[in-house]
């Protein structure tokens, strides 16, 4: 029967290939949907989770919290370093973690932090850093630049990596992350020392070349100059909600800085994305009614061929279980085929999107796989058979004398 099905669908190839191309996009697209807007939501939970406040300079609190949460950036204005002394000194702050951005290696951001930054985050190799200009590495920005242990990194200046290179300051690599699939694979982590030491060094070569330019000797310019440590943004975790409740009202009532949740501002960000996902999924819900039109209309076509075959094994006096095994083998056959290269798609498409969503701190992990998605092939395969199985009835109405 499985001999005889195969054989009988190839000698139909045009209406075959249509009907599992047309499995193919149905599916595919419900199931890519589906994926991506549960791992985004997975990775927003997720990543706004263990602090409880993010303080920054005023401003946008989605911008603040996205570059701090998911490295989308750097910030255009600093809090002053009295802030962070005040928040370490502040009994309700059980940790504050400074963060200092502004360059970039290879358009992946460079940050400046302290090792308890990541602590949650293991190493594949290496070591955390310990003293200025030591780095680690994302895994991917590892992976994608060959880069390893003992090996030199050359930052640039701001985002771009087109930018001024910082030649005089290069950094060491002393650890490599494990790959985590989060916006961490893609950034570069330092003490906040180092990229103080690199802008301060790329200001004073400023100044050498201006006063060069304009024939001005002034030997004590750089040397006695001071200069103010600022940070990006200040994550602090705090005892219970509570304390970090009152400590942002605090913070905010000061003024001159912007403190926010996390969890709050995500969860904003997350309802927007919801209204978003089931735009998404009506209009996979829609793709889908008119896929299985399509694979109707296609399934009748084909069936129309196979009245004949039909006809043939009834007056060889094959039982109608055994003709209906065979049509829904094919059919079977069909949808299998349909639905597992539609799931290898799905795996390569999340693979492409994730070049995409990379730049704005999400990381598409292409091996990640729903239970739901399990489900919709399923599903797939039980709607592709629907087409059939009326058919056949209809086939099965008429007698064998009509058919003669």
């Amino acid at each position: 029967m499985l001999k005889f099905s195969i054989k009988n669908l190839l000698t139909r190839k045009a209406k075959f290939l249509m009907t599992t191309v047309a499995i193919i996009i149905s599916t595919l697209i419900i199931m890519f949907s589906f994926n991506v807007a549960g791992q985004i939501n997975d990775g927003i939970i997720s990543t706004a989770s263990y602090y409880d406040i993010v303080v920054g300079a005023n401003g946008s609190s989605t911008d603040l919290v996205m570059s701090t949460m998911f490295f989308t950036g750097t910030a255009t204005s600093t809090v002053s370093s009295n802030v962070y002394e005040e928040l370490k000194n502040n009994k309700d702050a059980k940790e504050v973690v400074p963060f200092a951005t502004g360059d970039n290696y290879k358009g992946s951001l460079i940050v400046g932090t302290e090792n308890v930054f990541l602590a949650n985050k293991p190493l594949k190799n290496g070591e955390y850093f310990e003293e200025a200009f030591e780095i680690v590495l994302g895994y991917n920005v590892a992976n994608e630049n060959g880069l390893k242990i003992g090996d030199s990194v050359i930052g640039s200046h701001g985002i771009s990596e087109d930018s001024h290179s910082h030649e005089n300051t290069p950094y060491t690599v002393v650890g490599i992350l494990e790959k985590t699939y989060t916006a961490y694979d893609n950034t570069l982590f330092t003490k906040t020392e180092s990229v103080w030491k690199t802008h301060e060094n790329h200001e004073r070569e400023d100044d050498e070349q201006i006063l060069e330019s304009e024939s001005i000797e002034h030997s004590d310019h750089d040397e006695h100059e001071e200069h103010e440590h600022e940070y990006t943004a200040i994550l602090v975790k705090t005892n219970n909600p509570s304390s970090a409740l009152n400590l942002i009202s605090e913070l905010n009532q000061k003024g001159g800085v912007l403190a926010v949740n996390p969890s709050t501002v995500l969860r904003d960000l997350l309802n927007n994305i919801d209204l978003v996902k089931n735009i998404v999924y009506i209009l996979c819900a829609v793709i889908g009614v008119m896929s299985f039109v399509i694979i109707y209309m296609i399934t009748l076509m084909m069936m129309q061929d196979v009245k004949k075959d039909v006809l043939l094994m009834r007056l060889l006096g094959l039982q109608r279980k055994n003709i209906s095994g065979i049509i829904f083998i094919q059919n079977i056959i069909v949808s299998v085929i349909g639905v597992i290269v539609a799931f290898i798609f799905t795996r390569l498409a999340l693979l492409l999107t994730n070049n995409l969503t990379a730049s704005f701190g999400i990381v598409m992990n292409y091996s990640k796989i729903y239970s739901a998605e399990y489900l919709i092939m399923i599903a797939v395969i039980i709607i592709s058979i629907i087409p059939t199985f009326v058919s056949l009835l209809k086939i099965f109405e008429r007698s064998l004398e009509d058919e003669k």
